[in-house]
């Protein structure tokens, strides 16, 4: 193509086209390839920024009478709220270049549960009214590159709790004891 491009504003001659085309057929590297039209203008840019389809994050979640069931490898909103429903983020395997991720979750009449990987600095602030909140971090040394996750939430009738998990740990403590349970009984 820029072969081509030169021969029409007049830089080449139609011979020297003709032996340029040539050595490009013969050509067996991109090397090769480059170094036929390294004194032509018009390279090809380079290509910029690919933009990733599917990641856009939103900037709230709101569900009434449902659950919001997140998981954050990457897109995560940052304000989730619902009303007669739970919340729950599972945030291992969260892709980011962010430093810092900050969370603003809620809940009446539901729970608010996220989960990070084991090795993730993560933090829980905010209240609840007729339910507990609880931190369960592994204490394991901070995983190199991952983002402080600070999580603000509010539960009315309903739990806060912010935890670590081991990759493939199942999240919820029935399906943990099932599979325990299940190990035992195998032949």
């Amino acid at each position: 193509m820029r072969l081509q491009t030169a021969l029409a504003e007049g830089r080449i001659d139609v011979d020297e086209f003709a032996q340029r085309a040539g050595a490009a057929h013969a050509a067996v590297t991109t090397a090769e390839l480059a170094e036929l039209v390294a004194d032509l203008p018009g390279g090809v840019p380079a290509p910029g920024p690919t933009e990733v389809v599917g990641a856009r994050r939103p900037e709230r979640v709101t569900s009434f009478f449902g659950d919001v069931v997140l998981q954050g490898t990457t897109g995560l909103p940052q304000a989730v709220a619902t009303v007669f429903g739970d919340v729950r983020l599972d945030l291992r395997g969260l892709r980011t270049t962010a430093d810092r991720l900050e969370l603003h979750l809620g809940a009446v009449f539901g729970d608010v549960d996220v989960v990070v990987d084991e090795g993730v600095d993560a933090e829980l602030s905010g209240w609840t009214v007729f339910g507990d909140k609880r931190t369960e971090l592994a204490p394991v040394p901070r995983v190199a590159g991952t983002p402080r996750v600070v999580v603000s939430a509010r539960t009315v009738f309903g739990d806060l709790r912010l935890r670590s998990l081991r990759p493939g740990e199942p999240t919820s403590r029935w399906r943990a004891r099932l599979d325990r349970f299940h190990g035992f009984h195998r032949p």
